[in-house]
């Protein structure tokens, strides 16, 4: 017992907790610093909503169907991604 007992004095519960400080202080530092690298793309909510709502769709149907309400309803692409969720839940609703 005296081994388990001299490997936690207080000297190594020390060493210990500033390994782990210092190890988060370095995770926090590097996972700021690659997240900086990554380009944001800022959506709107309408656009994620879309998104979403018609995700099982490839992103060409996705932007044929977007110029198809542009047309439809002559309005710009967040209107128009608008309309399409809204008629989507409409259809939905019906049943």
């Amino acid at each position: 017992m005296t081994g388990a007992g001299d490997f936690l004095n207080e000297e190594t519960v020390l060493a210990l907790l500033v390994g782990i400080f210092v190890g988060l202080l370095a995770y926090v530092a590097l996972a700021q610093l690659v997240g900086r690298g990554r380009p944001s793309k800022d959506k709107s909510v309408t656009e994620r909503q879309f998104g979403n709502v018609f995700s099982i769709m490839d992103e060409g149907r996705r932007q044929s169907l977007i110029r198809y309400y542009m047309e439809k309803h002559e309005c710009g692409r967040e209107e128009a991604m608008h309309r399409a969720v809204d008629e989507r839940a409409r259809d939905s609703n019906r049943w």
